[in-house]
């Protein structure tokens, strides 16, 4: 018997692609679209790095090694980056890298969980992890963001976690889609809770994208339980390299041997002239910091403009992007979910932006500040939700 796992697309095909590809539609039309979709960076790889590139791509040398778990200069840089900045103590050791974090959070979710066995999301979650939750078999729960404060919670938290099956908890801050950044106080407790029965992975990202506070890694202030802590991030946001397609993880040392070997037969290698970028990239870290006030100013902008439109702005603290809460507005206009407003919005004032049902939030949009235009695209939402012209 042929079989296929069934991945329902009313619930998973991503939206944000839909929403790209309906405006690229109107794009070839010659329409006069502003998209506000994807967390692509649009400010340029820096020179340097750049440079990196084209020299390693004619060294044969460079260009043909293999390393399964990564270069050792770039597992190297990134311990020495998270030491330097982040004050957390890792071995190189303890370093992975991988195509993104897309394939990390894949394979760890298998080789973490089974079926009889839960894996808890934030709700919001980034859909990724629900994606790869699904190809676990694992049960999946789900546990409460604040909207307001972008904190856990405990409530909805403490209904789910359940010591005999939570085996993977995850954490996102700065989060995505609420650009929320969890309070200290707040993963201290969870840790306390979890007291090491499953492993809790933290989605850092967006670490060099927090718009009022240094970024405090987890590791830093938890004193116990450090061993079920994994860390997750890549250099395709901040570093501004979406499409190079290197992400890594930060696992503790029970971890070592099975990462290891799960990329010796799935990965074999990343690009190395991606990778040799990637141990430039983090010798600038001015790029990442012109980035974050660049997109601060557009969170600011978003939230300014359209909070008395009916479609609230929840106050981005960090990362790529200000979630819309249309909840009202959808009722009020007889919209099914947001899949239907993001649509109208496209044919109406030409902006593109992402339905939240990507993200279990059904009734919000997303919206990216990755566009050079994007806060006349703001204008444009703000006319759309008014009436009136800004």
């Amino acid at each position: 018997m042929r079989y296929i796992k069934e991945l329902p697309s009313e619930r998973l095909e991503f939206q944000m692609f839909v929403l790209d590809e309906l405006a690229d539609a109107l794009l070839a039309k010659g329409e006069d679209v502003i998209k506000v979709t994807i967390g692509i960076a649009e400010l340029p790889i820096p020179e340097r790095v750049q440079k990196v590139f084209a020299e390693t791509l004619h060294d044969h040398e460079k260009t043909h090694v293999v390393y399964p778990e990564g270069l050792p200069e770039l597992r190297q840089a990134i311990a020495r980056y998270y030491k330097e900045h982040f004050h957390v103590e890792t071995s190189p050791d303890n370093v992975f890298i991988n195509v993104g974090t897309s394939a990390v959070f894949r394979n760890l979710f298998q080789l973490l969980s089974r079926p009889g066995l839960e894996i808890l999301l934030p709700q919001p979650y980034y859909c990724l992890y629900l994606l790869s939750a699904i190809l676990s078999d694992a049960t999946i729960k789900y546990y409460d963001l604040d909207l307001k404060t972008g904190g856990i919670d405990f409530d909805s938290f403490n209904q789910v976690f359940d010591r005999e099956k939570s085996s993977v908890i995850v954490l996102n801050s700065p989060g995505n889609p609420l650009g929320n950044v969890i309070p200290r106080q707040d993963i201290v407790r969870l840790n306390d809770i979890v007291a090491g029965q499953a492993y809790i992975i933290h989605d850092e990202i967006y670490n060099n994208v927090v718009f009022y506070d240094q970024y405090e890694s987890p590791l830093t202030y938890l004193n116990r339980y450090k061993d079920a802590h994994i860390i997750t991030n890549a250099f395709s946001k901040g570093f501004r390299m979406y499409t190079k397609r290197v992400g890594y993880a930060i696992v503790p040392e029970p971890l070592i041997m099975p990462v290891r070997i799960m990329q010796q037969h799935t990965l074999l290698t990343a690009d190395p002239v991606n990778q040799h970028g990637m141990v430039e990239a983090l010798r600038d870290l001015d790029s990442p910091r012109e980035l974050m006030e660049v997109y601060r100013s557009r969170a600011e902008y978003s939230y300014n403009t359209l909070k008395d439109t009916g479609c609230h702005p929840i106050k981005a603290h960090g990362g790529f992007y200000v979630t819309l809460d249309c909840e009202n507005w959808i009722k009020e206009k007889g919209f099914t979910d947001s899949k239907d407003l993001a649509k109208d919005i496209l044919e109406k004032v030409y902006v593109a932006t992402v339905p939240g049902t990507d993200f279990g939030i059904p009734n919000t949009l997303r919206l990216a500040f990755c566009n050079s235009r994007y806060n006349e695209a703001i204008d444009r939402l703000r006319i759309y939700f008014t009436g009136a012209v800004v």
